[in-house]
């Protein structure tokens, strides 16, 4: 099964990148700074049937982006 990270995926085109690619099978790994939405946008997007991790946080972070991965 293929895995997508997307940062930014708590609103607008991280959002619709998670949902386009979920309804196709895709397993996802979210990012976003904020956790209330990002927590939102992973429970909309499992609804798809695919694994789905949101981990909050900041891309410019260096430990953030190892934990991305």
């Amino acid at each position: 099964m293929p895995v997508a990270i997307i940062t930014g995926a708590s609103k607008g085109l991280g959002r619709a990148l998670g949902a386009a690619l979920a309804e196709r099978g895709w397993d996802l790994v979210l990012d976003a700074r904020t956790a209330e939405a990002l927590k939102e946008s992973a429970a909309e997007l499992s609804a798809y049937g695919t694994r789905v991790e949101a981990l909050p946080g900041d891309v410019t972070d260096a430990g953030h982006r190892a934990d991305l991965v």
